[in-house]
């Protein structure tokens, strides 16, 4: 028996797809140049590479990425943030808990080097609130990634038992 293959035009794969939009059948985001179209799903799936490959995207940068507007980004975002607790949405970005342990192992490397970090210069380096630095990533990760101390008196303020071993030294040679 003869098998046939048939091929559609471009035209009739428009026809198809605007007959499918028509009756609701399937639904699609368009790009932002209208020439390419994107499930939802899809745009979710590139969205969740995007951020594994990076660890933190900016959600106006995917827009130029992936060529679709940023109100159709927004609210997938969203979901994903709210179905995984692995990635927060903070600021407009996307971020996971990988890129959060490798903040905290930086800010550990910082703290060993200086002796004491302040909360406000990571805001600085690192284009995070210092609320979200203190409580996501300083807080829950010391004592396992970031060895230091939390000074009572001053919570943003970090400091290593070596440092104030320095500091102790450091008053005793000036009072000697």
């Amino acid at each position: 028996m003869p098998t046939f293959q048939f091929r559609l035009s471009e035209r009739n794969c428009v026809e198809v797809v605007s007959l499918l939009l028509e009756k609701g059948l399937i639904e699609l985001v368009f790009t932002t140049d209208g020439k390419e179209y994107l499930t939802n799903d899809q745009l979710r799936k590139e969205i969740e590479e995007e951020l594994f490959v990076n660890g933190r995207i900016n959600l106006v940068d995917i827009t130029k990425t992936l060529n679709v507007d940023l109100q159709k980004i927004q609210p997938i975002a969203e979901i994903i943030a709210q179905e995984d607790p692995q990635v927060t949405l903070i600021l407009g970005q996307l971020i996971s808990s990988e890129y959060i342990i490798r903040v905290a192992s930086e800010i550990n490397e910082r703290l060993s080097q200086n002796g004491e970090i302040n909360i406000s210069e990571l805001t600085g380096a690192y284009d995070l609130p210092s609320d979200f630095l203190l409580n996501e990533v300083v807080q829950k990760n010391l004592g396992k990634v970031i060895f230091g101390k939390q000074d009572s008196n001053n919570p943003r303020l970090l400091y290593t038992p070596a440092f104030i071993t320095r500091c102790k030294a450091k008053i005793r040679g000036a009072l000697n």
